[in-house]
């Protein structure tokens, strides 16, 4: 097993990943309209009652919109600013992951849990493309920790540091935050027959101090929404009811979305699971399998030494999100620190078993080829999809790589082998993902450069408008709710009234030119929805065939500063 500071050099090596994350731009759809909320709610002044281009928005609770707003005052407005606080949950996460672990288990494998938590593909993912995901997932493992503290130590801080937990979940994205640490313990206390821990009157605590502490919240939907019959919805039953539970009664709007079908296939989160806890996914099955095996065994009948927490949270909220008719990837990332601690230990005891030498034997082998296929991938991105030519990062990767094969190649235990060579392997390929593939691939995200041609040459609002098309991410990097205009007749008024910038696409260039209004500057942006890859955006002859083109059209613009244009 590695030791206590290889475990922390290789964790402060994948916190430096994310914090490079931290400066990429953020994407198109939810991460660029969360950002934008928030930049709103700062210019507002109005914490309580969130609003999504001055409309009222209720489809997420507010804490991140509180925490990046805030972020945005101390620091003002930037890609880090918006991410820290979600970047500070992860950290959390990552921490208490290492708690839980060592609570239930031992140090190492708290440690090891921590790893595996933070080096999996979800964790890489989420910080970069920041969603509520990120808090609620720091926020659960917390309040799982601080609990599972609580029924040990029985000491009032970790009720109170758990209902903080708990707290925080809810106002990232409602009922799930207290629901799957509910399950979670529900599950341990069942399976043990601690049937007194279940009605211990310390729980009636707990939830007081959640209702007080979301009740700010709670207020805020009730003014906004409840206190205004004329709008038809209720702010405080979406948030209790429809947000969550919804989902499987049918009352979300959300549910059969024919927006997105394909999240509604029953077993959506099953292959979900095996490519976003890449590359710990066949550990993390062999461990579900195993204790599954012990449980049947036992007759689901738990010593007072076994724990029921890690598997039964990760299979009652794995199962309870599968019912539900609207899914997406990263719903599930929440019980992805459970899934560490179960993973850690079938690694732990099947590598420390003498007995098990051809299944370790077998297991090194396989996993050595799927690092071995991540870093073809890695390198066929680096020279063949997106050409890398910074030499510099070319050191780095290289520099990962040699370290790689010294390890992998080194004679030192196959455990310490698979641990180390794994880790350092998602660290060279999510390093080159933030540092390169990223910032490249956004590069096609147009309303993102449109929005900072505005900001950067001073545009005043009044001179800036989208036709057609619009985007959260020209509102977030424009500073501004931009209106987006639909008939050429407005076009042609904000024209009449002087310099005017205008960001469309080709249609509405078409229409305009048809309208004869003829633009005196034209800029051309290269544009792709980049969070709908294909395989064939990968290949540079295919790719070209597969942009569209975007303009950001100036109309009595003779004056304008040539330099100024892209």
């Amino acid at each position: 097993m590695i030791s206590r500071i290889q475990s922390l050099g290789l964790l402060a090596a994948i916190v430096v990943v994310y914090i490079i994350s931290g400066f990429v731009d953020v994407m198109e759809v939810d991460a660029a309209q969360y950002a934008s909320i928030a930049r709103e709610m700062l210019e507002r002044g109005e914490y309580l009652q969130v609003t999504n281009r001055h409309v009222d928005y209720l489809d997420k609770p507010p804490l991140l919109f509180w925490l990046s707003a805030l972020s945005f005052k101390a620091f003002g407005i930037s890609n880090f600013a918006f991410k820290l606080p979600s970047l500070l949950f992860a950290f959390l996460g990552i921490f208490s992951t290492y708690k839980l672990g060592k609570l239930l288990y031992t140090e190492q494998t708290g440690l090891l849990a921590a790893l595996i938590f933070a080096s999996c593909q979800a964790m890489f993912l989420i910080t970069n493309d920041v969603r509520t995901d990120t808090i609620l997932t720091g926020a659960i493992v917390f309040s799982i920790w601080n609990i599972a503290a609580f029924i040990k130590d029985g000491k009032g801080v970790s009720l109170l540091a758990a209902s903080v937990g708990i707290a925080a979940g809810m106002l990232a994205k409602g009922p799930i935050g207290i629901m799957a640490p509910g399950l979670s313990l529900g599950a341990h206390f069942v399976l043990r027959r601690e049937w007194k821990s279940i009605f211990k009157w310390q729980w009636i605590v707990m939830v007081l101090v959640v209702a007080v502490l979301i009740s700010p919240m709670l207020w805020g939907l009730y003014q906004q929404f409840d206190a205004h019959p004329e709008k038809g919805v209720s702010g405080v039953r979406f948030f209790l009811w429809d947000q969550s539970f919804g989902r499987l009664t049918g009352d979300n709007p959300f549910v059969n979305s024919q927006k997105t079908p394909q999240p509604s296939a029953p077993l959506f989160f099953v292959h979900t699971v095996i490519w976003a806890f890449l590359p710990w996914s066949l550990f993390l099955i062999l461990g579900l399998a195993r204790q599954t095996k012990a449980l049947f065994n036992a007759r689901f009948l738990l010593s007072k030494n076994e724990e029921a927490i890690t598997f039964g949270g990760f299979v009652l909220v794995f199962l309870g999100m599968s019912l539900s008719a609207y899914k997406l990837p990263h719903y599930i990332f929440i019980v992805f620190p459970l899934a560490a601690i179960i993973t850690a230990n079938y690694i732990q005891t099947t590598f420390s078993n003498l007995g098990n030498g051809r299944i370790q034997l077998g297991l090194f082998r396989f996993h050595g080829v799927v690092l071995i296929l991540i870093w073809l991938a890695l390198i066929a991105l680096c020279t063949l999809s997106f050409p890398l030519h910074n030499p510099l990062l070319w050191i780095v990767i290289i520099a990962l790589f040699g370290f790689f094969v010294f390890v992998w190649g080194g004679k030192i235990p196959q455990e310490k082998k698979l641990i180390v060579g794994t880790v350092v392997t998602m660290i060279a390929a999510n390093f080159m993902m933030s540092a390169h593939f990223y910032p490249t691939l956004l590069s096609y995200q147009s309303n993102t450069y449109a929005g900072k041609f505005a900001t950067e040459n001073s545009i005043p609002a009044e001179q800036f408008v989208s036709y057609r098309i619009g985007g959260h991410a020209l509102d977030y990097y424009s500073q501004r709710a931009v209106p987006w205009l639909s008939e050429t007749s407005s076009v042609e008024q904000r024209i009449a009234q002087g310099h005017t910038w205008v960001f469309t696409n080709l249609e509405g260039k078409s229409e305009l030119e048809s309208a004869q209004l003829l633009a005196d500057s034209v800029i051309v942006y290269k544009d792709y929805r980049v969070t709908m890859l294909r395989l064939s955006f990968f290949i540079p002859s295919e790719r070209e065939e597969m942009l569209n083109e975007k303009f950001l059209l100036g109309f009595n613009q003779r004056t304008f500063p040539q330099s100024a244009l892209r």
